[in-house]
């Protein structure tokens, strides 16, 4: 009768067009019975909240093995599924883990699987928090996994910045404040392959490298890999940092933005009817206290003495125009459910012009004067696009085809004109200093395949053709060109990998080889790679890899004892700047338990064609120079290892991170031993700590690191010219014979998070340590003898900053 009773209401609420409001429980089937057996399995992995792709997911099945991960696009294939009534796990760093199960009979194919962001959910009774992991390692050889969405959780200054985050990880130098730019296990910068979207980045700094030129809010995923990448990946030594862009919701127009002492960050998203969205992501800097403060602690601002002489009245004028900016767009296209069409656009630049004008008056009555026109101006950016198709062609063949175009640009101009007037006569008007300009293009265009042979092996395909033109020009005193480059160059790459899971899928093992035919050498250069991973016990993993890889654009140093070394993009030419090259060979284990994770790995890397670029052996600068005088290049090591104990969850969660490390250069011309490299830093220690109570995160982080190395002046001397002149000249120490003193610091930071936003605030540098930046060494004369003077230049003391956040959905 109840029963009766109960559909009889149902029936009155579905005349009413009410019942869709209601479902009647349904009695659950404790053993369903299977109807289909050794399935395929596909679908898409999304954002719950924007309908935004996942990339790199991990989709498996409860109780087995079977463990596949969708590609950048979110797509996956999971091959010889034991029935259509098992449950599957998904799992996404940042997102809350989520199981689906299939039911007979139901559709398995195109499956949409909708993940929650872990990040808390907060409202104005209650604060819920997501079992989540700030960082993820020990998934594979060398990789680290760090969503942008948890950057909120770690201290910052000024900016969320995810390449900042990165250096937190053990194998990523973080004692480098004037450079936002990836270390990487003893490597440089530019040996660690930046991309957006699919193109090229080769700038990722904003003032004077403090901050990474990418906006958190514009991106999705980052994969770094700190060493034996795979081989789709080519013309870099070290290290791959892959950085995916947002889509843009498909649910809902959302816009939101950040205010701070520095700048300003805002963001807008928006589906355009059912087959397209955007976003547009923006910021700014504008010259508040923190800006200013960084920009005074980064900009040299000495004027040379006039004569010997003191002078009596002094007047500067001086006009400080300096700025940083950078754009994201993308627009996202689905004809169809196989077919994304996706553009995506990227814009920075900073410009800092510091330059000023002084004039002097000096003698007895005033009436000698001097003016000093100080131009001290740089300027540089990045401009990158990618127009990308990609195509789900069946269960088992994915293909992405892509055309890039990344221009790359840098100006500087250090140079003073110098007049002085006696009694209404000029006697000397003179222009010295330094001018550099380098500008680098790059179009490529590539296909990458994904072929899904079985269910325990996948083989991926690609090809690429890359076209780099580079010019760079280097001159003093505005008549002496230095050096002056203009490199043009075609590169053409073929990629082929086998994915193979073995022993009940406890080994996976990835051959794979990339043919790279370079039009200045006319060589074609091979990179076999191999990687291995053994699940040994459910929680003890070995894992090893080695590899081969060649670099042919590349940063040189151009040695600078007194002033700091700068880096100029060049490319090889198979001569005096040779193609780079290295070896990796990696091994390490990893120790995971539900809570905990230790992974260590050891590497070693043999590098060649190692270059630097200096003038101290350049016999006469007077009559022009040639390469042979200025170039020198010789072989390098690497020999180091990293520990990571991490504690992943609850409400206090963190990680210990140690980088033992020995990073020796062999160019002869500086030594006939080998000496450490610039960025050779022995121990490195990091403490990160974040904590959650109730409204609030908390983060602490310490970070220690031996000092690195550099070469010193310890002496002068004058040489008299026949016009009766004098020159001065500096001997310099052994090359890199002395270190800086150990660099420390701890940072803390509170973060208060409302409904729409948080508000955060921030201290760099707690007990403001004078780390040491560079040295600078400067001869002072008072007419009669010269004196060395050695002044430390240093890193930024104490700094705090505020931060807010809002967002509308």
């Amino acid at each position: 009768m109840q029963v009766r009773t109960l559909l009889i209401f149902f029936m009155a609420l579905a005349r009413l067009g009410l019942a869709q409001e209601f479902t009647l429980p349904q009695k659950k089937r404790a053993n369903p019975i299977p109807t289909r057996q050794n399935l395929t399995v596909t679908g898409r992995i999304m954002d719950a909240q924007t309908d935004e792709s996942l990339p790199f997911a991990y989709i498996g099945v409860l109780g087995s093995k079977r463990l596949t991960q969708t590609n950048v696009d979110g797509y996956f294939t999971l091959l010889n599924v034991p029935s259509d009534t098992v449950t599957l796990t998904v799992s996404y760093l940042g997102y809350k883990d989520q199981t689906y199960r299939l039911e007979p009979g139901a559709a398995v194919k195109q499956l949409r699987i909708e993940l929650t962001s872990a990040v808390a959910q907060l409202d104005e009774v209650n604060v819920t928090g997501q079992r989540t992991e700030v960082m993820k390692s020990g998934d594979g050889i060398g990789l680290i996994k760090l969503t942008p969405r948890n950057l909120s959780k770690l201290p910052n200054i000024g900016e969320r910045d995810i390449f900042r985050a990165l250096q937190l990880m053990p194998g990523v130098s973080a004692a480098n404040e004037s450079s936002a730019g990836l270390y990487v296990r003893g490597g440089t910068p530019d040996q660690t392959l930046v991309l957006y979207d699919g193109f090229t980045v080769y700038n990722v700094e904003h003032l004077y490298g403090f901050f990474s030129a990418f906006n958190y809010n514009a991106l999705k995923d980052v994969q770094p890999y700190k060493g034996g990448f795979d081989a789709k990946y080519g013309g870099r030594l070290s290290a791959v940092a892959e950085l995916t862009g947002k889509e843009g919701s498909r649910k809902r127009f959302n816009a939101g933005g950040d205010a701070s002492f520095l700048s300003l960050n805002a963001y807008v998203e928006s589906p355009i009817g059912k087959k397209m969205t955007f976003l547009v992501a923006g910021r700014r800097s504008f010259q508040g206290p923190l800006y200013k403060k960084l920009f005074d602690q980064f900009q040299s601002s000495n004027t040379p003495a006039l004569g010997g002489r003191r002078a009596n009245r002094q007047q500067t004028t001086q006009q400080v125009a300096s700025y940083f900016y950078d754009l994201n767009a993308r627009l996202t296209f689905r004809p169809t459910d196989q077919d994304q069409i996706t553009l995506s656009v990227y814009n920075g630049k900073d410009n800092l012009d510091n330059s000023q004008n002084v004039s002097i008056a000096f003698g007895r009555q005033g009436n000698n004067t001097g003016t000093l026109v100080n131009t001290d101006l740089s300027n540089w950016g990045n401009t990158g696009s990618s127009l990308k198709w990609s195509r789900r062609w069946s269960d088992r063949l994915y293909v992405n085809s892509l055309v890039s175009y990344s221009t790359y640009f840098n100006h500087r101009d250090l140079s003073n004109s110098v007049s002085i007037t006696r009694n209404n006569n000029t006697l000397n008007n003179v222009r010295f200093g330094t001018l550099e300009d380098n500008r680098l293009v790059d179009l490529t265009a590539k296909t990458d395949i994904e072929w899904k042979l079985a269910e325990n092996q996948q083989v991926d395909l690609g090809i690429q053709v890359t076209h780099n033109k580079i010019d760079y020009a280097y001159s003093s005193n505005d008549t002496v060109p230095l050096l002056t480059k203009n490199d043009r160059g075609l590169f053409t790459a073929v990629y082929a990998q086998d994915q193979i899971r073995l022993l009940a899928n406890r080994l996976l093992i990835k051959p794979g080889i990339r043919l790279t035919q370079y039009s200045v050498t006319r060589k074609i250069y091979a990179e076999p790679r191999l990687s291995a991973t053994y699940q040994l016990t459910e929680r003890l993993k070995l894992k090893g890899a080695w590899g081969r890889y060649y670099q042919f654009v590349k940063q040189v140093t151009r040695e600078d004892i007194s002033q700091g070394s700068r880096n100029f993009w060049l490319l090889s030419d198979g001569g005096y700047l040779p193609v780079g090259a290295a070896t990796h060979y990696i091994g390490g284990l990893t120790y995971e338990t539900a809570d905990y994770l230790f992974d260590v790995e050891a590497y070693a890397k043999d590098l060649t064609g190692v270059t630097e670029y200096t003038l101290r052996f350049a016999p006469q600068v007077g009559r022009g120079l040639v390469p042979q005088e200025t170039f020198f290049t010789g072989t390098g090591t690497v020999r180091g290892v990293d520990i990571l104990v991490q504690k992943k969850f609850g409400n206090y969660a963190g990680w210990v991170g140690y980088t033992y490390a020995v990073a020796q250069n062999r160019i002869a011309v500086f030594s006939d031993q080998p000496y450490y490299a610039n960025q050779d830093v022995r121990n490195e220690f990091k403490f990160i700590n974040t904590y959650r109570y109730k409204r609030f995160d908390f983060g602490l982080t310490w970070i220690y690191a031996s000092g690195k190395p550099y070469t010193s002046v310890v002496g002068e001397y004058s040489v008299k010219l026949l016009d009766g002149t004098s020159k001065t000249f500096t001997n310099p120490s052994g090359k890199n014979a002395n270190r800086f003193p150990d660099y420390s610091r701890l940072d803390a930071s509170v973060t208060y998070n409302f409904k729409h936003g948080s508000l955060g605030a921030s201290v760099f540098n707690c007990y403001n340590r004078k780390n040491v930046w560079y040295k600078k060494f400067t001869s002072v004369s008072d007419g009669q003898q010269s004196q060395l003077v050695v002044t430390d230049v240093t890193y930024l003391g104490i700094t705090p900053n505020l931060t807010f956040s809002y967002r509308i959905h």
